[in-house]
């Protein structure tokens, strides 16, 4: 995302409330939708809140970027998301270079689920992989 200006879709605002997202519009700025994971998907993009468990859907017209609307998640299909973003950005960006840097570290499958939820016991004997993600308080 460039530096063009991020504009809230009436429809976002009222997602926003109906859904209890409790976010203040002025703290979602382009900048940090920047610092976040994002793919794209029939020409919106997804940028990825892990802290606040939320996806923002984003569309660029006429030279601004509008939050077309806001969705709640939770960690399993949150985690699913990032595993999609990591895994279009390793495609596009490394796969061309003959390099695979997040694909194995970003599937699904391998992600250890309660992990995420902070309740495996399994430590350094666990098969899967422990993302290192935090979720505010």
């Amino acid at each position: 995302m460039n530096d063009y200006e991020l504009k809230f879709k009436q429809h976002s605002l009222d997602r926003m409330k109906e859904r209890g997202i409790n976010l203040k519009k002025e703290d979602i700025t382009a900048n940090y939708l920047r610092s976040m994971p994002y793919y794209t998907d029939k020409g919106c993009i997804k940028y990825l809140d892990w802290n606040n468990q939320v996806v923002y859907y984003v569309r660029l017209y006429d030279g601004s970027y509008n939050v077309e609307t806001i969705i709640k998640t939770n960690p399993i299909q949150m985690i699913r998301n990032l595993c999609d973003a990591y895994r279009m950005l390793c495609e596009n960006k490394y796969h061309t270079q003959n390099k695979c840097i997040h694909c194995n570290n970003w599937k699904f499958e391998r992600i250890c689920r309660d992990n995420l939820f902070g309740t495996c016991k399994r430590g350094d004997d666990c098969k899967y992989i422990h993302k290192k993600l935090s979720i505010k308080e």
